[in-house]
């Protein structure tokens, strides 16, 4: 068992992975927003309004987590701006799981 935590702030991906309080791959768990349990991996939509603010108090809260900012479409302005807030990583919303998996090592 994987007993990974995993805080997936992006409705998109929690509907296309039909995500409730699991990830798809045995042993993981999703987070609540409002958990103040620390996570192994932080993801992040940048089409959020609110990604940025979010990105920087999630790096706050937890400086030696890793913070994936994916994307829909593309900007290279929104991801300097992801970077420059904390995110260690970026990805598009379609590789974000897989990225994700592979950080934490899990099988899907």
């Amino acid at each position: 068992m994987n007993d990974k935590k995993i805080l997936l702030l992006c409705h998109d991906i929690t509907t296309r992975l039909h995500l409730n309080a699991t990830w798809t791959a045995a042993g993981v768990e999703m987070l609540a927003a409002t958990s103040e349990e620390k996570p192994d991996c932080i993801v992040i939509d940048l089409g959020r309004r609110d990604a940025l603010d979010e990105i920087a108090s999630r790096r706050a809260r937890h400086p030696e987590v890793t913070i994936i900012a994916c994307f829909a479409t593309y900007n290279d302005e929104a991801v300097g701006a992801a970077k420059a807030a904390g995110a260690n990583d970026i990805a598009a919303r379609s590789f974000v799981d897989r990225r994700v998996a592979r950080l934490l090592q899990l099988e899907i």
